[in-house]
């Protein structure tokens, strides 16, 4: 008996993940390697970061937020919008997530219907067909080449 969904069936394993753990094996045998696969930066997390999050977890935040993401970041969020890149947004027309894939992958999800296609312009990140595909939709697949401006 299989504990596996049987939708799972048309997504194929993740090509950054495999290209990541290439690289990290390569590292292991003192290769030097930049890994671009998953996306992470190539930097510590910052410390003043670090610390924040130790205080918060400290004074109590430890619980879930609301699905948008907790009132006071997305507060923050438009502030550092209007600050840095003059655009005027309030904390109701943002949602805050913990990457760009889990925020695309609930928009799919929010607006997708079993064979609905869905457009995606290549160059793309590798998830994004796999995605739609596991939500019942058609990828089709817009070339946008770097000739073109990648439009």
């Amino acid at each position: 008996m299989s504990y596996i969904a049987s939708r799972l069936s048309v997504v194929k394993p993740s090509a950054s993940m495999a290209a990541s753990q290439a690289a990290k094996a390569l590292r292991a045998k003192g290769v030097d390697v930049i890994d671009l696969g998953l996306g992470e930066p190539d930097f510590p997390t910052p410390a003043h970061i670090i610390e924040a999050a130790h205080a918060a977890a400290k004074a109590g935040q430890t619980l879930y937020t609301a699905a948008a993401g907790s009132l006071e970041v997305r507060e923050a969020v438009a502030g550092k919008f209007r600050r840095e890149n003059g655009l005027d947004y309030t904390a109701d027309d943002i949602v805050v997530a913990n990457g760009a894939k889990q925020i695309i992958f609930n928009a799919l999800m929010a607006t997708l219907e079993n064979g609905d296609e869905a457009i995606l312009p290549a160059p793309y990140f590798v998830s994004y067909p796999e995605m739609v595909k596991l939500l019942g939709g058609t990828p089709v697949i817009v070339e946008c080449p770097e000739t073109s401006g990648f439009r």
